[in-house]
């Protein structure tokens, strides 16, 4: 099992914003230095606990920092980016990393974020607008001008080139034809994770749902790659994130989790969600709401304990989901920076080595 980082980032709106960037950048480079293989990071526009707007951004300035991480944007919000400014500026971040990019593509749900760029807010509209946007980037990174790419919600056309000055020309990425493409995927019957399955795209499955919800994930993205004719997915190329802490004892991690920005985080998380969709985060479908609390998600969605109890959980998750092939622990803030790195640390060299590998 490999050992990457989803970074949301989750930090507490009372926190100083430069000093948030410059924690997760540190975070980061601990992550590298550690053996880590890849770090995702997250993108929204307007909540504070996740204050990354500008992923590529964030991830250009990570990248000379670091040695051997990969870097991948969890996710680029589709329906909030023109395709041909994504095209250019994901391409140009691919040649920056020199091929240490995976690019992660899916869209919001959050209110003000849709309100903010003033876009629809019916999931089956954006839906539609996530797909065309993935298709003409891909279009734009593979095929040469002149082209017109009319859509129903984008038109993107390049009609007068010349070759001999490069006019007309769009940046390609580094990689050929492209990146490995991503998505994120939530609900249990997800189309994003059908739609990744036929076109062979990573899976990133959410921290949010239970290990059930996990499982059908995969079953969808397999029944997706068989009705496209797509060979049978490998399971290495799955990612699974989870909220994950790390301690000396089961009791010492419990308390810090309970007690500090890791169940605050799960509050956020419950609110932002809102009562017409928690069912998301239930074992069980018929748990009444009132039970959906900051420390039940800390006891029963997050894995939380010493490496033994830690260890346990997670052969539990791989009972469950049949096995993948890289766990994305989310980063948390650094409440208190002394025991997030020792966690760190100990998920790489006594968690990670102790699991299988698919």
């Amino acid at each position: 099992m490999q050992l990457g980082l989803f970074m949301m980032p989750m930090h507490p709106p009372e926190k100083d914003r430069t000093v948030c960037f410059e924690e997760d950048l540190a975070l980061i480079v601990h992550a590298d230095e550690l053996g880590y293989t890849e770090a995702w990071i997250g993108q929204h526009h307007s909540v504070a606990w996740e204050s990354i707007p500008s992923n590529d951004l964030f991830i250009a300035n990570a990248l000379p920092r670091t040695k051997q991480i990969h870097f991948g944007t969890g996710v680029t919000l589709v329906p909030f980016h023109h395709p041909a400014n994504m095209a250019v500026r994901l391409a140009l971040l691919d040649h920056l990393a020199r091929g240490r990019f995976y690019c992660g593509f899916g869209q919001s749900g959050i209110a003000t974020d849709l309100s903010l760029f003033d876009l629809p807010s019916d999931a089956k509209t954006l839906g539609l607008m996530t797909v065309e946007g993935i298709d003409m980037v891909l279009k734009l990174w593979t095929t040469d001008p002149p082209f017109d790419f009319q859509g129903d919600f984008w038109r993107i056309r390049i009609s007068q080139t010349d070759p001999a000055i490069g006019k007309g020309m769009m940046l390609k990425p580094y990689q050929k034809p492209h990146p490995p493409v991503a998505m994120s995927i939530m609900k249990g019957a997800s189309m994003a994770a059908r739609m990744a399955g036929q076109r062979g795209y990573m899976p990133l499955s959410t921290n949010l749902v239970h290990p059930s919800t996990l499982a059908q994930h995969w079953e969808v993205y397999c029944a997706g790659a068989a009705e496209a004719g797509q060979p049978t997915p490998d399971r290495a190329i799955w990612r699974i994130a989870r909220n994950i802490f790390v301690g000396r004892t089961t009791a010492e991690a419990l308390d810090h989790a309970l007690s500090g920005t890791f169940a605050r985080s799960f509050d956020y998380l419950i609110k932002l969600i809102g009562p017409a969709r928690l069912d998301i985060l239930k074992e069980d479908p018929d748990m009444p709401n009132a039970m959906v609390t900051p420390e039940y998600c800390v006891k029963r969605l997050a894995i939380v304990g010493d490496v033994d109890e830690c260890l346990r959980r997670l052969h539990e998750l791989w009972a469950q989901t049949g096995g993948f092939g890289t766990l994305l622990m989310i980063t948390h803030d650094w409440d208190d920076e002394a025991m997030w790195r020792r966690s760190m640390e100990l998920l790489m060299d006594k968690v990670a080595p102790a699991m299988p590998s698919v």
